[in-house]
């Protein structure tokens, strides 16, 4: 029932992931689908490109980073693409964030804006960068709102990268995760921001509400700071 699905997969970031599970799920009754912490929007595309006639959504909050999404929706055309400028996490209403400052950083990246602040000392130094941080306030969510407010019933994927929230991104969506069948996410290892949450709280957190790890998937994210990998929670998948 995946051939369709497969045909599609390239070698972008998203198909590498999807490979992990094509063979083993039923991707076909995938609906929605969830990038959270977008950036640029590109994992956003690639998810489309994938999944042609699921609907596709993407959280940015860093304003900057939210109209480089808008510039990509267009350049690519991908009108169904529906971009939220808000930070996803287990706060709602307006918040502290540390977005990258292209113009002070000795490299421009930035995907390494977080609502946390760089721990004093390491300050986003790692491969001889320098990232530094400006603070900013956004409009927080948390996830369940989200769905509420936008009468979101189900979502089936979440894509999620928000530099060292991603407990806090789960912890804010706990009514939404009973439905979700995959999660690609970032997990940190070893922190670099002040409060990082880390693998071992997530996989705890997961497992509690059904979710496995599909082992195969992980992989360090260019340093050992940090992984890619993957939950799946089976009962939400058709039997």
């Amino acid at each position: 029932m995946n051939e369709l699905i497969k045909s599609r997969l390239g070698d972008d970031m998203v198909s590498k992931r999807v490979k992990h599970v094509v063979e083993r799920y039923d991707l076909s009754d995938i609906n929605e689908i969830l990038d959270i912490g977008s950036w640029h929007l590109g994992q956003a595309i690639e998810f489309q490109n994938i999944f042609t006639d699921a609907k596709v959504t993407a959280f940015e909050p860093v304003p900057e980073s939210f109209q480089l999404c808008h510039h990509y929706r267009k350049e690519y055309n991908k009108p169904n693409i529906d971009i939220f400028n808000l930070a996803l996490s287990d706060i709602d209403g307006q918040v502290k964030f540390f977005a990258v400052d292209p113009n002070q950083s000795t490299d421009p990246n930035v995907g390494a804006s977080s609502m946390l602040k760089f721990i004093d000392g390491l300050n986003g130094s790692f491969f001889n960068r320098v990232w530094i941080q400006k603070e900013i306030e956004v409009e927080s969510m948390r996830l369940d709102t989200w769905c509420e407010k936008y009468n979101k019933s189900k979502i089936d994927v979440i894509w999620m990268d928000t530099q060292g929230t991603e407990l806090q991104v789960l912890q804010g969506g706990t009514k939404t995760l009973e439905n979700v069948k995959l999660i690609f996410t970032e997990v940190g290892l070893k922190p670099y921001y002040e409060g990082h949450s880390l693998k071992d709280d997530i996989d705890n957190f997961l497992t509690e509400r059904g979710f496995i790890e599909i082992k195969d998937s992980f992989e360090l994210n260019g340093f050992d700071y940090e992984a890619n990998t993957i939950y799946v929670n089976e009962k939400n998948f058709s039997k």
